[in-house]
């Protein structure tokens, strides 16, 4: 019983540690203001001008990916909040009494990343959700709205949330893996958005790194429909969105852990 009891201890003070953290709500209310935010405005822009909208712009109109799109601001915030909630304790010195308590320092990093991992889950799923249903009050003004029930789109969303959660979870590796919080916030931004424009400077020969980024595998997973024009190619399939979550989420989480459990 003991064994359970340890491990369920530190769960308990690693969510004591998070709630009570003002930075904990900080990256929450910006997560959901920006994630609902812009998907918002970009819906309200669309129904004031679809009347006068080119056939072109009527074409690239996704009722899913439109209302989500603010979620790749969101996660920015949800980023940092995965990088703060290692960082800090690192920058402070407070690691040191938490390894005192708990000197298994994989009991620890394992109780950072479960917890956080958790709340990021549930948030993010709240955030995409509320931006779907919110958007398609707007879109139906114009009678452009689509039910959760059409296909893909709960895939869609779903999957929009757990990008955001991943995201998150990169964030903490980073912390975890840097310990200097703006050094961890500097790689994670360059992570998510510094690869795009860097991937494409080799489309000459080949389009992998642009499937291998963060943003790109997002566009992948929110929308409904094929990509279409001339840079569709840069778009994974669903299928390779879904291994770059996993690859990240496996790539970062190790690099903090293999520095988290080498030294304090």
């Amino acid at each position: 019983m003991t064994r359970f009891a340890i491990p369920l201890a530190v769960l308990c003070s690693e969510w004591i540690k998070l709630r009570t953290a003002r930075s904990t709500y900080v990256a929450l209310i910006a997560a959901f203001v920006l994630g609902l935010g812009t998907g918002l405005l970009d819906v309200l822009s669309i129904t004031g001008h679809w009347a006068t909208m080119s056939a072109a712009d009527r074409a690239d109109f996704d009722p899913v990916g439109d209302p989500l799109s603010g979620f790749q601001l969101g996660e920015l915030a949800l980023g940092a909040l995965g990088v703060l909630a290692v960082s800090t304790e690192y920058a402070t010195g407070m690691i040191r009494s938490t390894l005192i308590a708990t000197p298994r320092r994989a009991v620890v990093y394992t109780a950072k990343a479960l917890t956080l991992g958790l709340l990021a889950l549930l948030a993010s799923q709240l955030c995409a959700f509320a931006a779907f249903f919110l958007g398609q009050l707007v879109l139906r003004r114009q009678h452009l709205n689509v039910s959760v029930t059409a296909p893909h789109v709960l895939r869609a969303i779903t999957f929009a949330g757990l990008y955001m959660a991943v995201v998150t979870m990169v964030g903490f590796g980073l912390g975890a893996l840097i310990r200097h919080t703006a050094g961890a916030m500097a790689a994670m931004f360059a992570l998510v958005f510094l690869t795009y424009p860097a991937a494409r400077a080799f489309e000459g020969a080949s389009y992998l790194p642009d499937h291998l980024t963060l943003a790109d595998a997002a566009t992948a997973l929110v929308t409904i429909a094929p990509p279409t024009g001339p840079h569709a190619q840069r778009i994974p399939s669903f299928g390779f969105a879904c291994f770059d979550l996993a690859l990240y989420l496996v790539v970062f989480l190790g690099l903090g852990a293999a520095r988290a459990l080498r030294d304090a």
